[in-house]
C-alpha cells in the first residue's frame, strides 16, 4: 500500500516521503530527535527531556545549544522533502515549537510499528471473543510486518525499552500462530513459527517441545533427537542448566512412540487437558 509519508522502524529505520527515502539526515542528532518525537507524536516533549534522551548524563540548561542545533537540522531535513508533487496530499509532518518544548505534529502518517501494535490488539480482541480464524488473520499480518527489532542496533535506552515491548508482543503472536498451526495439523507452519521464536528467545523450552512433537508425528525421530540436543546444549553451555522435566518427558515419549496428542497436552497443560481436547476437536 502506498502512503504519502511512511516510517519503517521494525528492522532498518527509514522515513519515506512521497515514496522518496530521506537519506540526508545531516550531522548530529536530527534523526535521533525525529525517532524520539515519533514515539510521542502529538505530545509536547519538554526540552530537558529531549536533551536527556539525546545526550544522556550530560548537563542541560536553558542556554544549551545542542538541542537547538538538532531541531534546526531536523527542520531542514523535513523541508527538503515535504512539498507534495501534486499539492493534493493530506499527509503532513511538522516539528512545532511550544513554550515548554517541541512536538511532532502528524497527519496521515503510516508507521509500521504502530500498525503492528494495532494488528496484535485486533487479534487479541478476536481471540478473546472466540473468533480464532479472525485472530489468526490479524496475527499473521502482524508477523509478516515485523521485519526486525524496533530501531535495530540503536543504543539509546528509550529505544531499548520500546524494542523489548514490541519483541514480547511479537513472541506472543508467534506462539499463538504456532499453537493454531498445531490444532490445524499444519506441521510446516509449526516448524516455521517455532524456529522464529527460537531465533529471538533461544531458551524457550516450549518451542523445542513443540518441534519435537511435530517431528514425532511425522516419524522423524532424528529431528526429534536433534532439537532435544540443541536445547540441552544451549541450556548447559549458556545457562549451566538442564532441560525442564516436561522437555525430558516429551523427548522420552517421542523416542518411544508414545507422544500422541493427549500425552502432549498432559505434559504441556496439566489440569487443562479436557479444555485443550475441546479446542482441538473444534479446529
Amino acid at each position: 500500500m502506498d502512503h504519502a509519508i511512511s516510517v519503517y522502524t521494525l528492522g532498518a529505520f527509514e522515513l519515506a516521503i512521497h515514496g522518496k527515502p530521506v537519506q540526508q539526515w545531516k550531522a548530529g542528532k536530527a534523526r535521533d530527535l525525529f525517532q524520539f518525537l515519533l514515539l510521542r507524536q502529538g505530545h509536547v516533549v519538554p526540552r530537558e527531556t529531549l536533551h536527556e534522551a539525546l545526550w544522556p548524563g550530560s548537563f542541560w540548561s536553558a542556554s544549551s545549544s545542542s538541542l537547538k542545533v538538532a531541531v534546526h537540522a531536523l527542520r531542514r531535513v523535513l523541508a527538503n522533502y515535504q512539498a507534495s508533487p501534486g499539492g493534493t496530499s493530506t499527509s503532513s509532518l511538522r516539528l512545532v515549537t511550544r513554550e515548554t518544548g517541541y512536538t511532532l505534529q502528524t497527519s496521515g502518517l503510516w508507521v509500521d510499528s504502530e500498525v503492528f501494535d494495532d494488528l496484535v490488539d485486533q487479534g487479541h480482541r478476536a481471540e478473546s471473543a472466540g473468533a480464532r480464524q479472525e485472530a489468526g488473520r490479524h496475527y499473521r499480518a502482524a508477523a509478516e510486518l515485523y521485519g526486525g527489532d524496533f530501531l535495530a542496533g540503536a543504543p539509546m535506552e528509550w529505544a531499548s525499552v520500546h524494542r523489548e515491548w514490541l519483541r514480547s508482543r511479537f513472541l506472543y503472536v508467534l506462539q499463538q500462530l504456532a499453537e493454531s498451526s498445531m490444532l490445524e495439523d499444519n506441521p510446516l507452519s509449526v516448524m516455521r513459527y517455532c524456529r522464529r521464536i527460537l531465533e529471538i528467545e533461544p531458551y524457550r523450552e516450549e518451542s523445542y517441545r513443540m518441534l519435537m512433537y511435530t517431528h514425532a508425528q511425522l516419524g522423524q525421530l532424528n529431528q526429534v533427537r536433534r532439537w532435544y540436543d540443541i536445547c540441552a546444549t544451549r541450556l548447559r553451555e549458556d545457562l549451566q542448566a538442564a532441560p525442564e522435566p516436561a522437555t525430558r518427558l516429551a523427548y522420552s515419549r517421542a523416542m518411544h512412540g508414545r507422544l500422541d496428542a493427549d500425552s502432549w497436552e498432559s505434559i504441556n497443560c496439566p489440569g487443562h487437558t479436557a479444555a485443550h481436547r475441546e479446542r482441538r476437536t473444534k479446529a
